[in-house]
């Protein structure tokens, strides 16, 4: 990156020289900003210069001011969240000093009046697309370690599903819907930090698969420390979404973190502890009930010898009495420290923060830690004319791994153990060489005791992140802004594990050690020219000219070896391993180079129009389709300052109109390129290594394309007191990128290519409500609703089966279909409609030996449909803030409706047939008329109706004023919260938010996934 190597001397010159080279004003401007309400100073307020680049925020006391202010009449506008703006004009004399007092609104919905739309700001008012903001400090309550979880619920159209209830788990973030229909294009959203794109790749390798798939990589957002955060912006429409390109498909997620403010230096305490149990388990049989099971159908099988079980099973019966899903549990402690110093003056402001966070799963042996600092200095010079910036974040993340399942087969670990130990034999016994775990037999066993397993496996991840932007604006004259921002984010990744000689795990090695280093890099070159001016009040113009450079750098080297002589040693020496794996390693290099420009035109405040156009470069894609264009346009009318609105009921309405065109880049490097991989061949006795093709060229692969449309009103009644937004789209991708057949005869089976397309329709509604404004009392409630579509349109003919059904027995059968006409990922397969008398399955059939009456017990020929629907018909979620005196009360409820979940946990356990291998299974089964001999069968039966309710959160604070006397504390704030306190679902598994990675766009399979917590958290943030 040579141009960055000239860019950072420059920066740092110019920091050297600003202060000594500052210019002159003529005058003074103070003042102070206050609740037209309540009558309270209001601290945090921006206020700025109008027509220049020059702001401040005010004082706790209120209070703000300028120096160096050109004489004449200037006007001020100030703005802060959950306010409406209010401008001012004063008029400045030379050497003179200027009041200007501000007496600020309540609103309903707590927007910021200034939002982030990238590569530069906009006024909400004059804001053309469908974007939406989270307020942070209203959305970090309770437990939270990432940004994800910050905006579920609390946004229209955008649906967070964490993965499972483990200490970090990622999360499936889809805005208005999924896009693609593979693993190699994603469907998560961009994300930009302090206006830089980030990777939101797995920055560790993937854990040790015991009788599966491992489970699924932890979020990389816990980098940033949610307290840290100011602002986040969410774009949801392609005209938005269009300055972004071929990386905007999917929508993107704008976080601003928190900067320095004017004033004393101020220090804030911020500290709490939490504990957390599961919320459900899995409700297995216990020891007494699987004997008394047990002897039941030996009862049968010595009346029906055909039936139940022989008395063998009696006799190898246990004596202990084992819950094992209590047995594999813990309250889990959670203790998060955060110290933030800020300060500064006009010219200079800092901030800096510390973050110690300690999160222990429900689950024994797993958590996760962060330590985390970061820095944050802005400076002004030359008038203003010169400002400089620094965010610099840096963070280590500790993860405590368990071995639980994604998908699997007949073996696994720990919950494939808790739903299957016989609950007839212990935790551990003594004999007299001590105490030991409790296994089966000796050595390699496929059923394994899961306490054994939490404790015996080690598995532990760490990365160290990086992640820092340098940043230069100049302004060239007071309308045309000069500016250059260098951003990278570096990652360096450890995984650590060893399956012990004692395990029955790693009996069959002998032992197993594994060590894997990744290491992922993003460089960002950006340099923009922004011209804004407004014309007497009639005409405004902001257009944003910009070119970027990305280069992405991925490494990663995996070591393993076999046959150890001791445990003692863990994989801390691999070289004592008898058996040496070949190391496995890889990297490659990503990048992007981009020109892009948004122009906004303004008509007396009532007429906005938006264009954007971008032009895209991405070495992945094949020669002659790197390059592409992103197009997007948007408008708005602000119909309530018509005349013809005087009379109206609404104190604010606006219509948005928009058209856009983006792409999703998801191809993985060399993707069109013929490239080849190593294989191992025999000759005689010797070995020898060969480089055979992997992958075939395709000199027409190239991006997804998405276009929508998106029509949309901004309301606002009472005086804003009720406000809200009503929004309509359709979205249509095309050129899919996906997995296609290569005619025959050649070296690989298929290659990425470009076919078929998807549509994503739907309504989104917001309503939000200040129902009290008093003095002494304010309440803000809100409401979001979103109803959305995705319908598979074409992939090319035929129909593709994925959704990989886990558990014995389920080999090759597949839960999901993907064809033209339907919705993405339904269910499809057998219709089940009872049993017979002898307690056989039976399913619904046209025709076919054993086809009796529509119906028959051979589900070889039995009909197979589409049984259910993953999506849900309706999102909706709920908030409510209650402030009176010093006391204030938050909620959260989150709801989703008319979405069918495939409970994969019920097929495989809640069958009886398992004690027939001497395993547990759900106790369901009990009352299950299906006969022990049955097999467990994937059909409509284990279809169910996810919809569900959730109180996602509930907090109750108190503030109050430090007395002088005891130090220098000046306020403090006491509060108590509960996460995850109660579900109101008909669902029958743990949980009906659930995500299983098994094949192209899989989706609510619910399969042993880890418990999700019920948390209560206590603390306290004290400012100084």
């Amino acid at each position: 990156m040579r141009l960055v190597r000239h860019v950072v001397p420059i920066l740092a010159f110019l920091c050297v020289t600003a202060i000594p080279l500052a210019a002159q004003g003529n005058g003074a401007i103070r003042g102070e900003v206050r609740d037209s309400v309540t009558k309270q100073a209001l601290a945090g307020v921006i206020i700025r210069i109008q027509g220049t680049q020059r702001e401040t925020q005010t004082a706790p006391d209120g209070s703000y001011s300028f120096a160096d202010v050109s004489s004449g009449t200037i006007v001020l506008r100030a703005t802060r969240i959950g306010f409406g703006p209010q401008q001012v004009s004063v008029t400045v004399t030379e050497g003179g000093s200027a009041e200007a007092q501000f007496a600020l609104a309540p609103q309903a919905s707590i927007l910021d009046p200034v939002v982030v739309t990238g590569y530069g700001t906009t006024r909400r008012e004059a804001i053309t697309g469908a974007v939406a903001t989270v307020d942070p400090t209203v959305a970090n309550v309770g437990v939270i370690s990432n940004a994800n979880q910050m905006i579920s619920g609390r946004v229209a159209g955008v649906n967070v599903i964490q993965n499972n209830g483990e200490p970090g788990a990622g999360a499936q973030v889809r805005i208005r819907g999924s896009t693609s229909i593979t693993n190699s294009a994603s469907n998560d959203p961009l994300y930009v930090i302090d206006g830089i794109p980030v990777s939101n790749d797995p920055t560790q390798g993937a854990g040790y698969g015991v009788g599966g798939s491992p489970s699924l990589p932890r979020s990389p957002l816990t980098l940033l420390n949610p307290a840290d955060i100011a602002s986040i912006t969410i774009l949801k429409d392609a005209s938005s979404t269009a300055i972004y390109g071929s990386r905007g498909a999917n929508g993107v997620i704008l976080i601003e973190t928190k900067k320095g403010t004017v004033g004393s230096s101020s220090i804030e305490y911020d500290a709490y502890a939490a504990a957390a149990t599961p919320y459900r388990r899995l409700d297995v049989l216990t020891g007494d009930e699987y004997r008394a099971f047990v002897q039941q159908q030996v009862a049968i099988h010595n009346t029906n010898p055909s039936q139940g079980l022989d008395s063998t099973y009696i006799t190898a019966l246990g004596t202990a009495n084992t819950d094992w899903a209590k047995a594999t549990t813990q309250t889990g402690v959670t203790q998060n420290q955060n110290l933030r110093f800020a300060g500064g003056s006009d010219v200079t402001r800092y901030m800096a923060s510390l973050n110690y966070m300690n999160q222990q799963g429900v689950a024994l042996s797993s958590g996760f830690k962060r330590y985390q600092g970061r820095l944050s200095a802005t400076h002004q010079a030359f008038n203003s004319r010169l400002r400089l910036g620094l965010n610099v974040t840096a963070s280590q993340t500790n993860d405590d791994y368990i071995a639980f399942e994604n998908t699997g087969g007949f073996e696994g670990g720990v919950f494939e153990n808790v739903a299957t130990f016989n609950p007839t034999r212990p935790v551990t016994f003594t004999d007299a060489t001590g105490t030991h775990f409790y296994e089966i037999g000796a050595g390699s066993q496929s059923v394994r005791n899961p306490v054994a397993l939490e404790k015996q496996i080690a598995d532990f991840g760490t990365t160290d992140r990086t992640l820092g932007n340098l940043s230069a604006d100049f302004d060239l004259t007071s309308a045309l802004t000069a500016r250059i921002n260098v951003g990278v984010d570096r990652s360096n990744g450890l995984r650590q594990i060893y399956l012990p000689r004692l395990s029955p795990v790693g009996a069959q090695f002998g032992g197993l050690a594994q060590q894997g280093t990744y290491t992922n890099q993003s460089r960002t070159l950006q340099a923009q020219l922004t011209y804004r001016h407004d014309f007497g009040g009639v005409h405004s113009f902001d257009i944003v000219g910009a070119y970027e450079w990305t280069q992405l750098d991925r490494d990663s080297v995996i070591a393993e070896a076999h046959d150890f002589i001791t445990d003692l040693l863990s994989f801390n020496n691999m070289g004592s391993g008898t058996v040496q794996v070949p190391p496995v390693s890889g990297g490659g290099s990503d990048r992007w180079i981009s020109f892009l420009s948004r122009a906004n035109y303004g008509y007396k405040e009532k007429y906005y129009l938006t264009g954007v156009v971008r032009y895209d470069g991405r070495s992945a894609f094949a020669a002659g389709h790197q390059w592409s264009w992103f197009p997007g346009i948007s408008g708005s009318w602000h119909l309530s300052q018509e005349n013809f609105m005087a009379n109206s009921p609404f104190s604010d309405l606006r219509i948005r109109v928009g058209y856009g065109v983006v792409g999703n880049p998801g191809a993985p490097a060399y993707s069109s390129l013929l490239t080849f991989g190593t294989e191992k061949y025999v000759f005689g006795t010797t070995p020898v290594t060969a480089f055979t093709p992997n992958n075939v060229q395709n000199a027409d692969l190239t991006f997804e394309r998405t276009s929508q449309v998106d029509i949309g009103a901004d309301y606002g009644l009472m005086q804003n007191r009720l406000s809200g937004s009503v929004e309509y789209y359709v979205k249509n991708t095309n050129d899919l990128l996906l997995r296609h057949k290569v005619i025959q005869p050649s070296p690989v089976a298929d290659r990425l290519e470009n076919i078929g397309s998807v549509r994503n329709r739907g309504v989104e509604l917001t309503l939000d409500a200040l129902a009290i404004s008093r003095a002494t009392m304010t309440w803000r409630a809100g409401i979001n609703m979103s109803f959305e579509r995705s319908t598979a349109e074409n992939i090319g003919g035929g129909a593709i089966d994925f959704g990989t059904v886990s558990g014995q027995g389920q080999s090759g059968q597949n839960a999901e279909r993907l064809a033209a006409g339907y919705p993405l990922g339904a269910f499809y397969g057998p219709t089940y409609v009872g049993v017979d008398s002898a307690g056989t399955q039976l399913f619904v059939c046209s025709s076919g030996t054993g086809c009796v009456g529509g119906v028959t017990t051979n589900v070889s020929i039995a009909d197979r449909t589409v049984i259910g629907n993953p999506n849900p018909s309706m999102t909706l979620g709920f908030h409510s803030e209650l402030t009176k005196g010093r006391f204030d009360v938050s909620l959260l409820v989150r709801g989703a409706f008319g979405q069918d979940v495939f409970n994969n946990t019920a097929l495989t356990y809640s069958t009886k047939g398992n004690a027939k291998q001497q395993k547990n299974f759900l106790r369901d089964a009990l009352t299950d008329p299906i006969g022990i001999n049955e097999p467990a069968t994937f059909s409509s039966r284990w279809i169910e109706d996810g919809s569900f309710v959730r109180l996602q959160n509930v907090t109750v604070g108190f503030t109050f004023n430090i007395p002088k006397g005891l130090g220098s504390a000046r306020t403090a704030r006491l509060y108590l919260s509960g996460d995850n306190l109660l579900l109101l679902t008909g669902y029958s598994g743990l949980d009906p938010e659930v995500y299983a990675s098994a094949g192209f766009v899989s989706r609510n399979i619910d399969y042993l996934s880890y418990p999700r917590p019920r948390t209560v958290t206590a603390g306290v943030r004290v400012a100084f």
